[in-house]
């Protein structure tokens, strides 16, 4: 806007002399004040309006022609691209502003700038690259004096030690030195920016490493204090992070869980502001383009009436209040389209942001409800007291009611993003529908509840229709009718409609004898995140979203669902389903057993970075009587390969250094036969985008049922097997 005020002021000065007002001067030092302000945005997670700020600084100081001024503003703008993940303008600004510190000679710049460019290589995984100019960086810190520029080298050394470089375990205290020289930097020159947090979360990692446990709860907490302190919520969420991975190391899943808690609540908080800054950052890349545009524009106009002013002033002056009229005209257009333009690119940019945080998020929690549900699991399969039996059922319940939970939330963003899709196959329906009642039996003992199934066992013992989906519905239904009946009883019934050549129509219905839905709320409780009695009672707060999940379900299946529900009487819900008839024969148990077989002889390579996923996969493959190996990352997962035979790999595909997609593909470059099956806790829609491109044979998502994991790898091993002869 202030463009346009002093484009309108040029023209009216040019055209008018007399009358036209001197521009104000602009003070050098309030644009150096700017510039500073910049650089703290990017401490607190701005930059987003960090780019903003110093794009406009660099273009005043390329009309001033300051040098330290454009490297100043470079070197903000590396590091605010460099936080909104755009590591090639980064990479640009940066050598930039290098280049300028060396012309004028200051030192303590380039030591900054040469620490920004080896972070930016880290982050596209040249750690070697990144740690030259880390070395170079240091050797200029210490060939003068002490000074506080010191602990970015410092820092970054440690971290690659930390992380890429732990060939030894003695990296680790090569890495405690480091840091530890860091933290006395930061208390000799009273430094309060966020390295400072990252210090004190990275020595509160090694300590752990390093067995001292008092030292690195000590860190994690100076860590917590001096991030909340200056407010560096990306730092705080990653100590979280970091410390719920130590917990979860050491077997303490409850403070693992508590601590895990805490970093979502600050990732809730962070990808907020991010979102913010995202939209600022976009408005930021605009605005030289758009200034282009308008110094064009307004040149042209200058053009014409440096012509017209020769001729007549009077006539000047009504061109200028022409003009006047059309630029502020032009503005009108150019701030509505500007803002019809910033709102789409929010949307799509809200969108994309949205759906890769849900694909974070879900691997991110899958991957520790795997070892809750699984361990759990294969406890109670074992010999143990009454006690610790009801315990375990617990824990076993609270886990599987947590995945249903992410389920939902998961399956509201595909139909928000229209993936939802149907998966038809071939399954037992008596068979599913038990399962699941068995699953919730822990519930059902506490509230006090009984439950009975009523089954047509006319319908045909195998249907076809999306299985998954199918529970996703009931057990959203039953969990419902436990949670709101006390000391009551629920009704699942299950009957045949109508039975033609291929088709099977069936109808379901679940009900209870507990609060009830008023008649005027009846239809509001299949909105999203509406919570019926959430305003009654604490114990019956929940996301809101099971029935609405519900619904979008069924009428992506082409059906609907009904409700019958009275106040304090119970309530009913009733729905109907056309499935196809299956061919095949049911034979569940033999088949099963038949894949098991042909699988128990084999011998299994296990690929996962997490010690405790490695132990309940193996857990369950030893229960399965199958022999298998574990390894830790890809490139011992790609030697063990050479060095030995195995029938198959479960490979997991988020690895640091390089994950299960890379590794797969270095493998197949000498073995193109042996069967590569992900093992994952990512969603099934990101896992089929990107398995084929790799030379994957399937994919099995955690957690999962046996009988499903003994299919998926009998069924990958045979196809493999019959291409070969």
């Amino acid at each position: 806007m202030k463009f346009f005020y002093y484009s309108l002021i040029a023209i009216l000065g040019f055209a008018f002399p007399t009358y036209c007002q001197q521009k104000p001067n602009i003070s050098l030092d309030s644009i150096y004040l700017e510039i500073d302000r910049a650089f703290n945005l990017n401490q607190i997670n701005k930059y987003g309006e960090a780019i903003e700020v110093g794009t406009k600084v660099l273009e005043y100081s390329n009309r001033i022609d300051d040098d330290y001024l454009k490297a100043k503003a470079y070197n903000v703008l590396g590091n605010a691209h460099f936080y909104a993940n755009n590591n090639s303008l980064s990479f640009d600004y940066l050598f930039k502003a290098k280049d300028l510190f060396v012309k004028i000679k200051d030192t303590a710049k380039i030591i900054v700038v040469y620490n920004n460019i080896g972070e930016n290589y880290r982050a596209v995984d040249s750690v070697k690259e990144s740690d030259l100019f880390f070395k170079k960086s240091l050797e200029l810190a210490e060939s003068t004096s002490p000074r506080k520029e010191l602990i970015y080298p410092l820092f970054n050394i440690g971290l690659n030690l930390m992380y890429h470089f732990r060939d030894k375990d003695n990296d680790y205290v090569k890495s405690l030195e480091y840091l530890k020289r860091g933290e006395e930097i930061a208390e000799k020159f009273k430094i309060r920016e966020s390295i400072v947090g990252e210090v004190f979360e990275a020595l509160s990692f090694v300590y752990n490493k390093l067995g001292y446990q008092e030292e690195s709860i000590a860190y994690y907490n100076k860590t917590v204090e001096f991030t909340k302190k200056h407010n560096y919520l990306d730092v705080l969420a990653e100590a979280h992070y970091a410390r719920a991975y130590i917990n979860e190391e050491k077997n303490d899943f409850e403070n693992a869980y508590r601590t895990l808690e805490k970093y979502i609540d600050t990732y809730d908080s962070l990808y907020s502001l991010q979102e913010y800054e995202a939209a600022k950052q976009i408005e930021a890349d605009n605005f030289l383009r758009e200034n282009e545009i308008k110094l064009k524009l307004i040149e042209k106009e200058k053009a014409i009436q440096d012509s017209i002013i020769a001729k007549s002033r009077i006539f000047n002056i009504a061109l200028v209040l022409f003009i006047v009229m059309l630029l502020l005209f032009a503005f009108w257009i150019h701030k509505k389209n500007q803002q019809l333009k910033l709102a789409k690119d929010k949307a799509e940019n809200l969108s994309k942001v949205k759906s890769d945080f849900y694909s974070e998020i879900s691997h991110e929690l899958r991957t520790p409800l795997y070892a809750v549900i699984e361990l759990s699991g294969l406890l109670l399969k074992e010999n143990v007291n009454a006690k610790h039996k009801e315990y375990l059922e617990s824990l076993k319940f609270s886990g599987n009611h947590l995945m249903s939970l992410i389920n939902n939330v998961l399956e509201l963003n595909r139909v928000e993003s229209g993936k939802m899709k149907l998966q038809l196959l071939d399954f037992d329906l008596k068979n599913l529908i038990s399962n699941i009642i068995d699953s919730l039996e822990y519930a059902l003992r506490d509230s006090n509840n009984t439950i009975s199934l009523k089954y047509d066992n006319s319908i045909p013992n195998l249907l076809v229709g999306d299985s998954l989906k199918l529970s996703q519905v009931l057990i959203n239904l039953i969990s419902n009718a436990i949670k709101f009946t006390n000391d009551g009883h629920v009704d699942v019934i299950i009957n045949k409609v109508e039975e033609l050549d291929e088709d099977v129509k069936v109808y379901f219905k679940v009900s209870d004898n507990g609060l009830g839905i008023s008649t005027e709320k009846q239809t509001q409780i299949f909105e999203d995140f509406y919570q019926e009695h959430a305003k009654n009672s604490k114990s019956y707060k929940g996301t809101g979203l099971g029935l609405s999940i519900v619904k979008r379900m069924l009428v992506a299946m082409n059906s609907d669902i009904n409700v019958i529900s009275k106040e304090d009487e119970g309530s009913t819900f009733l729905f109907e389903l056309v499935f196809q008839k299956s061919n095949k024969a049911n034979l569940e148990i033999e088949v099963y057993e038949n894949q098991l077989q042909y699988i128990q002889d084999c011998t299994i390579l296990i690929v996962d970075d997490n010690k405790i996923n490695q132990l309940v996969t193996r857990k369950v493959l030893d229960q399965l009587d199958i022999k298998s190996k574990t390894v830790d990352c890809g490139i011992k997962a790609i030697e063990a390969v050479k060095r030995e035979h195995f029938d198959c790999i479960l490979m997991d595909l988020h690895m640091p250094e390089i994950d299960g997609y890379e590794t797969t593909k270095r493998i197949r470059e000498f073995n193109t036969n042996i069967p590569i099956i992900a093992l994952t806790a990512a969603s099934s829609e990101e896992v089929e985008a990107k398995i084929h491109g790799c030379d994957m044979d399937g994919y099995i998502l955690k957690p999962f049922i046996n009988a499903e994991f003994v299919e998926i790898i009998n069924k990958v091993m045979q196809k493999v097997n019959e291409s070969v002869v």
